[in-house]
């Protein structure tokens, strides 16, 4: 717990840092996340056998970044996957790859650097509203595990995770209502009360089930976590799982919203 909480101490204000300063700041760090990221979720695929696309999954990353960055119209459509599939493709024709292994390839570049891409697209779309992904994320995550503690009886989803449990998950959502709206009134946008309330129910099921999603992979293939990067933590994977679902919802929520509110 001590080694968790110190490992906490030092990634919450570097997280703070980059998302406040936005900008390169928080392109290095979403860049570096996901390329760490892919780094640790390729690792486990290629303990059991399956072969990646390791340099490419890398240029793709680090070039879908460029292109968003740069704000420019090309920008706009900075989704490689046509390429990498391209590339899959071609292995699979030279018979070096099967139909699974193409497909770990792409889920590996979709769930990682594409749905952690959003975190900057809700940047550039608003900056003050980035913070509803992080917050979704982690308010949801630390009022699940102490209403779980507290009131927990009922598992949720014992298979997959076992010590996770209905009331902590409602826990969670009512955590992320309350959380969301402090985090409006802050920034003084009282006409999105009740979307906020929609947005913050939608977007802490998901936060959990970005989480289930990634212990059901690590169960799949017989991990603990993706990586010892942090430690008490795990790996990076291990503390942005729940990101990666809130990231993507919270861009197109808000989309929404601004068309329909005005």
């Amino acid at each position: 717990m001590l080694v968790r909480l110190l490992s906490a101490l030092v990634l919450i204000p570097f997280l703070l840092f980059s998302v406040h300063c936005g900008g390169i700041y928080l392109f290095i760090f979403l860049c570096g996340a996901s390329l760490i990221g892919l780094y640790e979720m390729t690792r486990v695929f290629q303990k059991k056998g399956y072969r990646v696309l390791e340099k490419e999954l890398y240029f793709f990353t680090f070039l879908t970044y460029i292109l968003l960055f740069s704000k420019e119209e090309i920008g706009k459509n900075y989704n490689m996957i046509p390429f990498l599939f391209l590339t899959g493709a071609v292995y699979m024709i030279q018979k070096r790859f099967s139909v699974e292994e193409l497909g770990l390839n792409i889920l590996s570049y979709v769930y990682i650097p594409i749905s952690l891409s959003y975190v900057f697209k809700v940047e550039q779309f608003t900056h003050s509203y980035v913070w509803f992904i992080f917050i979704l994320a982690y308010a949801t995550d630390t009022f699940a595990y102490f209403s779980g503690k507290l009131f927990g009886k009922h598992k949720l989803i014992p298979k997959i995770s076992p010590n996770k449990t209905i009331e902590g998950a409602i826990g969670g959502i009512i955590g992320a209502v309350i959380s969301c709206e402090i985090y409006l009134f802050y920034l003084g946008e009282t006409k999105y009360v009740i979307p906020i309330i929609a947005v913050a129910i939608v977007g802490s099921i998901l936060s959990q089930l970005g989480d289930l999603f990634a212990s059901s992979i690590k169960r799949l293939f017989d991990v603990k976590d993706y990586g010892k990067l942090i430690p008490g933590h795990g790996g990076v994977l291990d503390r942005i799982d729940s990101v990666l679902f809130t990231a993507p919802f919270v861009y197109y929520a808000f989309v929404l919203i601004e068309l329909f509110i005005k």
